[in-house]
């Protein structure tokens, strides 16, 4: 370990000390985040408000999921609004019934409106389940740095309500029989609650990844991982996971992403920021988790305002916010042009001349249209993505390097081409992920032993070992 940790670092030293603790009390897998990052590093402890509403919220939150009437091949789990998830599910969704497969669609906190999706909801508890107090016991001895009885109010109101979870997702499970559970981020509370309880109860799971790959997805809490392509499958076996466990399929998402022909990508981007019509380099910001990210988005938003302001008349220097970031990086610049929501993205990377990024999965987008990208990476910055090692973005390691980088620019251009060896290399099967998906699912749909559903008194005796209770 360094000196000065960087969150990944200290995330993986975690989950190195911790992995018997997460092994004697399964359930707590879908707190791990929740756990390392918001008690052990943010220290974040419920205040009297917090306390308060821990009492009161099992009085007013009492909705309940509708349970299915049938069972199902597939169950389908989107949690959250995010494109990155909603669009790297539904292609798959439409996909399987297109093949007549039998698929329940979960809406966690999902988008308003999706349709036939099933909106999942449970009540809140108040009192912590019976495993609570061993599993904070054993995490203190881990970590003494969680022993503050603050902390430890936190940890029982999330367990309390993750209680609550594990129970409807047992009846939802029990209801929808599913032969394959199937979800896009297990960093959430929900989709690795669901894959905890889809192993209790031996239905088969998998994750389709929906981002660039960090070491946040690690441990492998479902049966196979399916990846966008062989750049992803590096990083995953890099970090310890089996490799016989990742399937390359591609990314559903990405299938519609790409150059759309019509010629007019620059002119809408053009307009829709009032730019003149000149070279437009477009960064793509990370100035959403400086936890994590640590100095160095404020350093790009120097390096970026520096190089805006000596080319403010050769130069369009545009700087696109992650969805969860605020500006605030960027409210002292004057010469750079910020975008958030207004444009597309596909709008955004085809019109653009070319690109650059901290750790943006934009980087792996702009492939997709043959932009060159640049990645901005300092000595001594943290390590949160290696696009640039992996032969995929250009390092810009310095602010004399970025100025040197686009004098050439002006003076040459840039080269526009689609490299498809590089686009395989990151999103097998482009085009095509979709089917490709749906292949690894109808294939996981094999004859296998029936789960048995869970009686009463079964259940009663799951919930006295503490699975979902």
């Amino acid at each position: 370990m360094n000196a000065n940790p960087s969150l990944d670092e200290r995330y993986l030293d975690f989950c190195a000390r911790s992995g018997a603790i997460f092994a004697a009390y399964p359930q707590l897998e879908a707190l791990r985040h929740t756990v390392f990052k918001e008690l052990l590093v943010r220290r974040r402890a419920d205040g009297w408000r917090d306390h308060v509403k821990r009492w009161v919220r099992p009085l007013v939150k009492r909705g309940r999921t509708r349970a299915p009437t049938r069972d199902v091949d597939v169950l389908l789990w989107v949690e959250n609004q995010r494109e990155v998830i909603v669009d790297a599910l539904l292609p798959v969704y439409r996909e399987l019934v297109a093949r007549d497969v039998s698929v329940e669609l979960i809406s966690f906190r999902g988008p308003p409106g999706m349709p036939c999706a099933r909106v999942f909801d449970f009540p809140a508890r108040a009192l912590a389940p019976q495993w609570a107090p061993a599993a904070w016991e054993a995490l203190c001895d881990c970590e003494p740095g969680l022993r503050e009885q603050a902390l430890k109010r936190s940890f029982y109101h999330a367990c309390a309500m993750l209680g609550g979870l594990y129970d409807e997702l047992h009846s939802l499970l029990e209801a929808a029989m599913p032969k394959v559970v199937l979800c896009a981020s297990t960093q959430a509370t929900g989709g690795a609650a669901l894959m905890v309880a889809s192993r209790q109860l031996g239905f088969r799971s998998l994750l389709l990844q929906h981002g660039m790959m960090q070491p946040v997805y690690t441990p492998l809490i479902a049966d196979r991982m399916l990846t966008w392509g062989p750049t992803s499958n590096e990083i995953l076996v890099s970090l310890g996971l089996p490799p016989e466990k990742l399937l390359t399929v591609g990314s559903p998402r990405h299938d519609v992403i790409g150059p759309s022909g019509s010629g007019h990508a620059r002119a809408e981007l053009l307009s829709a920021l009032s730019l003149r019509d000149r070279p437009t380099f477009v960064f793509f910001s990370n100035g959403n988790d400086l936890l994590r990210n640590g100095h160095a988005p404020a350093e790009c938003s120097r390096w970026l305002e520096a190089l805006a302001a000596e080319h403010a008349n050769d130069l369009n220097v545009v700087v696109r916010l992650h969805p969860d970031e605020d500006g605030a990086l960027y409210r002292g610049s004057r010469h750079l042009v910020i975008s958030k929501e207004g444009v597309g993205l596909s709008t955004t990377l085809e019109g653009s001349d070319w690109i650059g990024s901290l750790c943006s999965t934009a980087l792996h987008d702009g492939l997709l249209f043959g932009k060159p990208a640049w990645q901005f990476y300092a000595d001594g910055w943290p390590i949160l993505a290696d696009n640039w090692r992996q032969g995929l973005a250009h390092r810009v390691s310095s602010e004399q390097q970025l100025r040197n980088l686009v004098q050439g620019v002006l003076s040459r251009g840039t080269p526009r081409r689609v490299d498809e060896e590089l686009v395989a290399r990151v999103f097998a099967n482009h085009g095509q992920a979709t089917q490709a998906v749906a292949d690894v699912v109808l294939s996981t749909l094999r004859p296998q032993p029936t789960p048995l559903r869970v009686s009463q008194s079964s259940r009663a005796g799951a919930n006295e070992r503490g699975y979902f209770s």
